[in-house]
């Protein structure tokens, strides 16, 4: 069950696929911090 809003979750894909395009093969990997990763809104 996914509960992260649309909006949230478009903002949060669109930085990751910009990031991945900049950095390629550096980019180990993203963190998402806060309530949204804990799925406490």
């Amino acid at each position: 069950m996914n509960m992260i809003p649309n909006n949230i979750e478009k903002v949060i894909n669109e930085f990751t696929n910009k990031v991945t395009k900049l950095l390629g093969n550096h980019l180990k990997k993203i963190i998402l911090y806060g309530s949204y990763a804990r799925r406490r809104l």
